[in-house]
């Protein structure tokens, strides 16, 4: 293979997109209680009871996918005169929104059924501590 066959390649495997699978951190909160859920996540957004007695609850998460690098200057004082400083700092820049949609269905207090919508490895971070 010649090396701009190779190149191709590599950068067609770039441009696809990596599916993540985040079943073990779905996983990992199914017979949770909701307390833990709570103690974990917040109080839900929304919630309601199913006529057949289970509590749903989702919780929503947003982020930016980008950081960027901003320079900082800093300037201060003090008894012995006056000072500055430079540094960098991170913060949310460009991207797009990230989205991971939780909904627990409870039933005695523990988690019985779950759907989880959206970006499958920013859902993947809510994994249970």
């Amino acid at each position: 293979m010649n090396a701009r066959a190779l190149i191709v390649l590599l950068l067609a495997g770039c441009a696809t997109p990596e599916a993540f699978d985040y079943s073990a951190t779905r996983n990992s909160w199914q017979g949770a209680r909701y307390e833990a859920v709570v103690a974990q996540w917040g109080a839900p957004a929304r919630s309601t009871v199913l006529a057949d007695g289970r509590d749903v609850r989702t919780w929503f998460s947003e982020t930016g996918s980008g950081g960027a690098l901003y320079p900082s200057i800093g300037v201060f004082g003090g008894s012995r005169g006056v000072g500055t400083g430079a540094g960098m700092v991170l913060g949310q820049g460009g991207g797009e929104l990230l989205r991971c949609e939780r909904t627990l269905y409870f039933r005695d207090g523990q988690v019985v059924e779950q759907s989880w919508l959206g970006n499958s490895r920013y859902c993947g971070t809510f994994r249970r501590n």
